[in-house]
């Protein structure tokens, strides 16, 4: 009974981080912990990101956006290998405040883009897509909030919520999955361990499908204050966590 009623959860979830996209590093990672140990709790993240992002990526496929992928992809897949095989402890408050010091970038742009909306767009550098896809990609890797800086960087590119729920399901899958098959065959986590997650599929189709639909329905007038809201909100919660209050 209490595996269903954290599979409900967990659905639950998926729908609210369709409409609104808040790190899983905060909610599921917990969730997953009273399954199994806390030790196996990352390995189970990773593969249930999978499912569910596998999922995202069909239901948003017509909205992916392919020329961030082609740039972000191959350096944060890279990144997630070196972030699954890494062996060094890391002082997580320092990945966080990187971190958040992005995504206070990010916000600003965001707002520049609101009060002057005929701003000129500029062309994308070359170093930014390395810097943001290396790194969101070892911090997914290595079992952090990555798609936190991603997000951060395609809502400031004035991508819409949708064309970022396709794009980021795509990379963020390719990197979980690396990550996955790295922690198997480095024995970080066992396959039974995963194949418990398998029954979450339904949940995780029903509540994508729903989430769409109420998404596609939000005021196109609003996408962008909500965008906003967003991402102030994904900085509260790495404060929070860097304060060790949880939420």
């Amino acid at each position: 009974m209490e595996k269903i009623l954290i599979f409900i959860v967990l659905a639950a979830l998926t729908f609210v981080n369709v409409i609104i996209p808040i790190s899983g590093s905060a909610t599921t990672t917990p969730l997953l912990a009273i399954i199994t140990d806390p030790h196996n709790a990352i390995g189970l993240a990773s593969f249930y990101f999978v499912l569910s992002g596998i999922v995202r990526i069909f239901v948003f496929r017509k909205h992916i956006q392919w020329k961030y992928i082609k740039s972000l992809l191959p350096i944060s897949v890279l990144g997630a290998i070196f972030g699954a095989l890494s062996l060094v402890e890391i002082n997580t408050n320092v990945l966080l405040i990187i971190i958040l010091l992005f995504l206070v970038y990010f916000v600003y742009k965001k707002i520049r883009e609101i009060i002057n909306k005929n701003i000129k767009e500029k062309k994308i550098h070359k170093l930014t897509f390395w810097i943001v896809g290396l790194f969101s990609g070892f911090l997914q890797g290595f079992g952090l909030a990555g798609s936190d800086l991603r997000n951060g960087y395609l809502y400031s590119e004035k991508l819409t919520i949708i064309d970022v729920q396709g794009t980021t399901a795509f990379i963020g899958t390719a990197n979980f999955l690396i990550a996955t098959i790295v922690r198997l065959f480095t024995n970080q986590v066992r396959l039974v361990d995963l194949s418990i997650l398998i029954y979450l599929l339904p949940f995780i189709i029903i509540a994508t499908y729903i989430g769409k639909k109420v998404l596609l329905k939000i005021n196109k007038k609003y996408t962008n204050y909500l965008i906003l809201v967003i991402m102030i909100l994904m900085i509260v919660l790495l404060v929070l966590k860097m304060l060790g209050i949880k939420v």
